[in-house]
């Protein structure tokens, strides 16, 4: 009596297996352009945010009144103008004095636009739509141009940047898929792919940048989590695969004992990829058969044998 399993069809993939980190799909340090008193803050931390939102407002006093100036300038100067011109038309002034008035007018404009963009710049407003950090400053702060206030990060989707060795360099390309796989979620693979390969390898460690994106729609996956990554190089669906125990090494060959019709009969393999307990064959078998996985040593080609099938399976 032989213990015999059929042929199992099923997925198996090549795989490259490295290691990298998430990042934000963007990340920005909210700063100001210009110095001033930080007047209100108009979010909360860990905010969800869209583009645009209003987030900081400085203290606008002193840009509203440049803004009120200049506008009294452009005033003055469009009068100016407008007087030149009448003038020059009767004969009384001269070209000098109207392109002079032109050139007032001129400048009062830009002195507006620029008061108008002093102003604007103490409103600061959310570049993109994302989740805010902590933020570094208070209501009441004075704040220089640049100071750090919040980060605002986009979480969906995300960067995976990861490395491989230069001599995996020519399986790599763009829009192959990947899986990842981390300690908080055991037993889970999240899928993304490859969207951009640095053209250069690292002088130091001959290894090629590579970076993914992942979809993070339920924010499960944080930015800068040490993650496992499985680039997928082949896949093929329907791949025999068999219990390795199954396997006879003889000399050189490796065999695999058939039961066809009631009768052993020996069987050459080549095999593939190596699994948890199982292994792929790459040659000798089409996939129909039944093989002895148990008690092939007490058996030889063309003896009869009986059979139950392993309670075990694949």
């Amino acid at each position: 009596m032989v213990e015999v399993v059929p042929v199992e069809k099923t997925l198996v993939r090549d795989e490259l297996i490295t290691f990298g980190s998430l990042r934000s799909d963007e990340s920005v340090m909210i700063r100001p352009e210009i110095e001033g008193r930080l007047a209100t803050l108009h979010f909360r931390e860990g905010q969800a945010v869209e583009v645009g939102t209003l987030l900081v407002s400085l203290d606008d006093a002193i840009a509203r009144a440049e803004l009120a100036q200049a506008r009294a300038n452009l005033y003055l100067a469009e009068k100016n103008h407008q007087r030149a011109q009448m003038l020059f038309q009767r004969g009384a002034s001269n070209a000098q004095a109207l392109d002079e008035a032109s050139a007032q007018q001129q400048a009062a404009r830009a002195s507006l636009a620029l008061a108008q963009a002093r102003l604007d710049k103490t409103r600061i407003h959310a570049p993109h739509s994302g989740v805010l950090g902590l933020r570094q400053v208070s209501p009441g702060d004075y704040l220089e141009a640049g100071q750090d206030i919040v980060n605002l990060e986009v979480l969906d989707p995300l960067k995976v940047d990861f490395r491989i060795p230069q001599k995996a360099a020519s399986r790599i390309r763009l829009s192959q898929a990947i899986e990842i796989s981390l300690d908080a979620y055991p037993g889970e693979r999240f899928a993304g792919e490859i969207y951009a390969i640095n053209p250069r390898l690292d002088e130091a460690g001959r290894s090629q940048a590579i970076r993914a994106r992942i979809a993070n729609h339920d924010r499960r996956l944080s930015p800068g989590q040490f993650v496992k990554v499985s680039v997928i190089i082949a896949e093929r669906s329907e791949a025999l695969v068999i219990p390795e125990e199954a396997v006879m090494p003889v000399g050189e060959q490796l065999l695999v004992n058939l039961v066809l019709d009631g009768r052993v009969e020996l069987r050459a393999v080549k095999l593939g990829k190596r699994l948890d307990g199982k292994v792929e064959v790459r040659e000798g078998l089409v996939g129909d058969e039944t093989l002895i996985s148990a008690g092939w040593q007490k058996v030889r080609a063309g003896m009869a044998v009986r059979t139950k099938v392993a309670e075990r399976g694949l």
